[in-house]
């Protein structure tokens, strides 16, 4: 009788656990959206006027999360329009890996082969040339941008710098300018060598960038807001960001090129994502590793990569403009991505947006995981 009591103990014991733990993984997969919005909450921390915007692919489902009130009173939703800065370089990037697959271009091969006149003594140092791999990593040696110095940006004429600045202003810089290292040697960021790679690709194809972008890109992603906008019109339906100080900014991608002249909202990124995790070829040339700087951490075209021969692969990279912040991350190996956008460019906005990215990554593997496990 005594075991028999005991038995039937254990056994309500067993059950009462198994209900707790099911109920309480039940409660982590129901808290993944109450988690992430507040994750947004604190990111704005009540900001008059600023908003942020969250897109979480994960293979067959989506997320997407809106918070926050612009200067106009509207709400952001899908289809609010943002600069999305150099994200525009992964798309460049995409084209690029297109031209590869096209036989339009080499990775490897001197780019002055690929301009209209084979000029520009200038593009090369210690007899190295530069290359596509050099400088969709980084790696050229040309300088940061042509068109401003960091003294305009300390004097407030930045805007008025880019503004006037012209396609043949910059192939007379590109004619004047010294390396600042040898190609492939050191990493500085170049919207210079962006921009270079973004007029190779109008010279090999004899196509507008602009359009190259649509139908190598939009016309297989579906994307139909991402677009360059140029016109008063166009550039009426972007969001206006603000400074670090709250300061309402000019709109600076109208006068920005392959580098980061891109506008976006969360829907059509999305479709970039799922278009970024397909089977495409060029997405697969795309995601190749041309240099790693240092242990775990390297370049693919216009992608920073971190953990690139795990399961954890990640290619990610942010995007700023004068008064807009965004980040893009995805994880080809796991099917997922994540796109973040706000609508302001402080000092320190890119890497609370990295931090973000990684707390929504964190909430989603542990609702993935009480999902998988549950009853």
């Amino acid at each position: 009788m005594i075991r028999l009591i005991s038995q039937t103990i254990s056994l309500i014991l067993i059950i009462s656990i198994t209900t707790v733990l099911a109920s309480c993984k039940s409660h982590d997969a129901s808290n993944f959206e109450s988690n992430t919005k507040a994750e947004l909450k604190e990111f704005i921390d009540g900001n008059v006027g600023q908003v942020i915007s969250v897109s979480i692919v994960d293979s067959e489902n989506t997320y997407q999360y809106h918070l926050g009130t612009l200067r106009n009173g509207d709400s952001p939703n899908n289809h609010t329009i943002y600069e999305i800065g150099s994200l525009t370089k992964t798309y460049t990037g995409l084209v690029v890996a297109k031209a590869i697959l096209d036989g339009k271009v080499e990775l490897d091969k001197d780019v002055r082969r690929y301009l209209d006149n084979y000029e520009y003594q200038n593009l090369e140092l210690s007899s190295q040339y530069i290359t596509l791999r050099h400088l969709l990593s980084h790696t050229s040696g040309l300088p940061r941008d042509f068109a401003y110095s960091r003294e305009d940006i300390e004097q407030g004429t930045y805007f008025e710098k880019i503004s006037q600045y012209t396609r043949d202003d910059y192939f007379d810089d590109l004619k004047k300018v010294t390396l600042n290292s040898t190609p492939g040697e050191t990493y500085l960021y170049s919207s210079v060598g962006t921009n270079l790679a973004g007029y190779i690709l109008e010279s090999v194809y004899q196509k507008p960038f602009e359009l190259l972008v649509s139908d190598m890109i939009m016309s297989k992603s579906g994307e139909f807001g991402t677009k360059f906008r140029r016109t008063n019109f166009e550039l009426s339906e972007v969001t206006i960001g603000s400074d670090g100080n709250g300061n309402q900014m000019p709109l600076a991608s109208a006068y920005w090129f392959a580098g980061g002249g891109l506008t976006s909202n969360v829907e059509s990124v999305t479709r970039y994502m799922r278009h970024q995790l397909s089977l495409e070829p060029e997405v697969a040339i795309s995601h190749q590793l041309l240099d790693e700087s240092w242990t775990g951490h390297g370049k693919a075209f216009y992608w920073n990569t971190y953990k690139y021969d795990s399961n954890d692969r990640m290619l990610y990279q942010s995007g700023g403009s004068m008064g807009t912040s965004s980040w893009l991350v995805i994880y080809p190996k796991k099917s997922i991505g994540i796109f973040i956008v706000t609508n302001i460019a402080a000092g320190n906005t890119q890497s609370k947006l990295e931090t973000l990215s990684d707390k929504v990554f964190d909430h989603l593997r542990a609702y993935n995981k009480a999902l998988k496990s549950e009853p």
